[in-house]
């Protein structure tokens, strides 16, 4: 379905998707190159100058999480999580989306527990700050709670899109 004929509503929402999504991965890509840059710069300064720098293992924990969290929700919408597909690809295409759904109910479940744990950790750290460089761990938790939070949508999308599938006549 193209972006550009859907209108009202689901057009709205579909391009606010979109947005998110490519903000995502930019946010990604950058935080990324930031990891490197930041473990680079570490290296130069105790190698060469014999100088560590104090807070940039610490800015590279935190990068790292955000990336792994991120990703993981961007990967739930592509559908891309790491799966062994070897037997559920010789089944007929109807059983085939009844074990995706499944498979997408027990990332739900997963999600369900990790938004849980999640949202006590925020609550519970959200004044707590790092060791060097005195940043808010509140946000790491914010980031992983938006993400964990956008992956449950998205796998839930994924599971009724599934369902609807498998219980719909073949017209191919």
């Amino acid at each position: 379905m193209s972006l550009r004929k859907t209108s009202g509503f689901l057009g709205m929402l579909m391009r606010a998707e979109e947005v998110l999504l490519i903000g995502m991965k930019w946010s990604i890509i950058s935080g990324m190159a930031g990891m490197v840059i930041v473990v680079f710069l570490q290296i130069v300064s105790r190698y060469v100058f014999s100088l560590p720098l104090a807070w940039s293992e610490e800015v590279a924990r935190l990068l790292f999480i955000c990336i792994v969290f991120i990703g993981a929700a961007v990967l739930a919408r592509q559908e891309g999580h790491l799966a062994v597909t070897v037997l559920i690809d010789q089944l007929p295409k109807r059983i085939r989306r009844v074990a995706n759904a499944f498979s997408a109910l027990v990332g739900l479940i997963c999600a369900y527990y990790l938004v849980r744990g999640g949202w006590s950790t925020l609550l519970r750290e959200w004044d707590q700050r790092t060791p060097g460089l005195q940043f808010p761990m509140g946000v790491i938790y914010a980031v992983i709670f938006a993400s964990v939070m956008l992956m449950m949508l998205w796998l839930f999308v994924i599971m009724v899109k599934n369902c609807r599938l498998a219980i719909a006549k073949e017209t191919s």
